[in-house]
């Protein structure tokens, strides 16, 4: 089966434009008092943590925040990448 990239590249701009979106509606909407419920979220991380090597210093952490905003927000655009993916 072969791959369609402009697909794979479509649901990636769409996906990350929900991202996005969803981040300034939240962010925005947390100075609203009858909207600020679109700015709670949540976040998962996990701290820094270093590999030394001596001659070499690397360093991994990761970290999410997401609010209701984005979550919205992204359902949203993946439905319109629905229905936008079915001329390609």
């Amino acid at each position: 089966m072969k791959m369609n990239w402009k697909k794979v590249l479509l649901l990636i701009f769409f996906f990350l434009a929900g991202v996005i979106i969803g981040t300034v509606i939240g962010r925005a909407s947390s100075y609203v008092s009858w909207l600020s419920w679109l700015g709670w979220g949540s976040g998962i991380s996990l701290g820094p943590a270093t590999l030394d090597l001596a001659v070499i210093k690397l360093q991994f952490g990761f970290s999410v925040d997401i609010s209701l905003a984005q979550i919205i927000s992204v359902i949203v655009c993946l439905i319109f990448y629905k229905r936008f993916s079915k001329g390609f």
